[in-house]
């Protein structure tokens, strides 16, 4: 007794993963001429070169069911892929596909969303061929070539720019710093000039009564005052120490 070789299902076999029968000019049919014996054989159902177009094939039927058809649920289209009057046993085609999608009969899909069509398309394949040997890369490429994209992910988003901020400039550029030590020395010298021209109205002016009851009243005018009358009495000591020894 020998094995029975394993028989490839003939929506494969025929890279027609849906079974569309002929008729359509589809894109992607097979050449006769590169077609094998059991494809040339092949009465009812189309030939496509390659698998990707079988499975544009599929999608692009689903689409116009939608699109053309205003179907929008599993029960509407399965119903007229697989119809009754054909002797296919439509109702328990309806709920394999359904379960597939994880959906209920009439609930409203649409076959143009990737991830729809993508399990639509996979459940009809494994319900016609009672398999679906396909990677996701070929269901990809025949739902692309029916205009049907997978999402693109963004997984590394740029971080924002933050604001920059103007560099500081050094203290020479500055409207302050122009003048440098230069200046500062400038100011500081007026205002010793100042001090020393008035001097003695400062000496005066702390021992002055009226000022000592100031003092009294508001002692902060004291601490002022104390402090003009030193700088007063160091300016006389340094004056005079120029005139000695000039």
């Amino acid at each position: 007794m020998t094995d029975r070789p394993f028989s490839v299902p003939r929506g494969i076999r025929n890279h027609n993963p849906g079974n569309i029968e002929r008729g359509a000019p589809w894109q992607g049919l097979a050449d006769p001429a590169d077609m094998t014996a059991e494809q040339r054989a092949e009465p009812r159902f189309c030939v496509f070169a390659a698998p990707k177009w079988g499975i544009r094939a599929l999608a692009r039927v689903l689409i116009t069911y939608q699109d053309k058809h205003g179907l929008r649920t599993v029960r509407g289209m399965i119903s007229r892929w697989a119809p009754k009057a054909d002797q296919n046993n439509t109702e328990a085609y309806i709920r394999m596909v359904a379960d597939r999608l994880g959906v209920a009969h009439d609930t409203a899909i649409d076959v143009h969303t990737y991830d729809v069509a993508r399990a639509l398309v996979e459940a009809i394949i494994s319900h016609e061929n009672g398999m679906q040997p396909y990677d996701r890369a070929m269901i990809d490429t025949g739902l692309a070539l029916a205009g049907i994209e997978p999402p693109v992910l963004i997984t590394d988003r740029p971080a924002p720019a933050l604001p920059t901020k103007p560099a500081p400039r050094p203290l020479r550029q500055t409207s302050t710093g122009k003048t440098g030590a230069a200046g500062l020395l400038a100011v500081g010298g007026t205002v010793l000039t100042v001090a020393a021209e008035n001097a003695d109205a400062v000496l005066d002016a702390a021992t002055n009564p009226a000022v000592r009851a100031l003092i009294t009243a508001a002692p902060w005018v004291g601490g002022a005052l104390a402090g003009l009358a030193v700088l007063a009495i160091l300016l006389l000591l340094a004056r005079k120490h120029r005139l000695e020894t000039a």
